[in-house]
């Protein structure tokens, strides 16, 4: 999972805000576009249903029904051929 911009109900300069706020711990917080998440998975098989925001990875129940902070990023499984 990576976090993103893409899909949270929050324009980019309110998402900035949050990420500020970790931007001076020992690991801070990236958000990434999905063509950005993507180049991670270059070399590898994407395994069904690909990179997707996170609620639509193999959902447990339906997918309008998750809150729409869930979709602050990305999911995906690449396996090395």
């Amino acid at each position: 999972t990576h976090a993103s911009y893409e899909g949270i109900p929050l324009t980019e300069e309110q998402a900035s805000g949050t990420v500020g706020v970790y931007r001076n711990i020992r690991n801070p917080l990236v958000m990434r576009s999905g063509p950005e998440i993507t180049r991670f998975f270059e070399g590898t098989e994407l395994l069904e249903p690909g990179l997707v925001p996170m609620p639509h990875w193999r959902p447990d129940g339906p997918v309008e029904e998750e809150d729409p902070y869930a979709f602050s990023g990305f999911a995906g499984v690449g396996r090395k051929a």
